[in-house]
């Protein structure tokens, strides 16, 4: 098998960061180039607490603002996007800055149906806490014929 390396300088700083992004398998990002939103799946947990969906959600660099869920019988969406910046003070020779911009988004179907009642929303530290109660079920009575 064989192995490629590149001397970092060889080839000037734009060509080695493309390379160096294309070994490490990853987007190509370079000084002077527009930073791209990228949708990635975040992470989460669902627990089943008996009377309610417990549902833990990874969304680093969220800002509350920036969430939005929706639920829809048992099918429950979260979509967010974190953006950072940095601001250049007066007096201040930026050399070098980087953006990061993202988009999370997820979908998915709860085994019941949960309800908007009673349901609690809560973003700390960068994870979003849903707890979800599940929906009364119907139930069927028969009908007396008079």
């Amino acid at each position: 098998m064989t192995s490629l390396s590149v001397r970092r300088g060889a080839f000037g700083p734009l060509f080695d960061d493309f390379l160096s992004d294309l070994m490490l398998n990853r987007p190509f990002s370079s000084v002077g180039a527009p930073e791209v939103p990228t949708i990635t799946r975040a992470r989460m947990d669902v627990v089943d607490k008996g009377d309610k969906f417990e549902i833990t959600m990874d969304l680093p660099g969220v800002k509350k603002d920036d969430i939005a869920v929706s639920i829809e019988g048992a099918r429950v969406s979260v979509s967010a996007e974190a953006k950072v910046e940095r601001e250049v003070k007066e007096g201040e020779r930026l050399l070098h800055s980087e953006r990061y911009a993202a988009s999370y988004a997820r979908s998915f179907e709860l085994p019941a149906e949960v309800t908007e009642e009673a349901a609690e929303a809560k973003f700390e530290n960068g994870v979003l806490t849903l707890v979800l109660p599940k929906r009364a079920p119907v139930v069927s009575r028969k009908l007396m014929i008079k």
